[in-house]
């Protein structure tokens, strides 16, 4: 499994620039999670998604094809070491 984890802003950036909804991504999209924690004494809101390998994939693709800023946060998540 992969955990990706996104500013509040990469997110919504990603979500606003019209994926399908029908798309299986945009179901992956949808099922994050609010995080939300502390950086420099100000509160933070991220959103955190698990996903299989596969998945975090084909939204690095939809990502890219988007150009979206939320590319660096899944290719920082699948660079990320992983228990086997």
């Amino acid at each position: 499994m992969i955990l990706i984890e996104m500013s509040a802003e990469h997110y919504n950036g990603l979500l606003d620039k019209g994926i399908d909804p029908s798309l299986p991504e945009y179901a992956i999209l949808k099922n994050g999670m609010v995080v939300s924690g502390e950086v420099a004494g100000a509160l933070h809101r991220r959103i955190a998604i698990l996903c299989e390998e596969h998945q975090a994939r084909n939204l690095l693709a939809l990502a890219r094809s988007l150009q979206s800023p939320a590319v660096e946060d899944i290719e920082k998540a699948l660079a990320a070491p992983r228990d086997a």
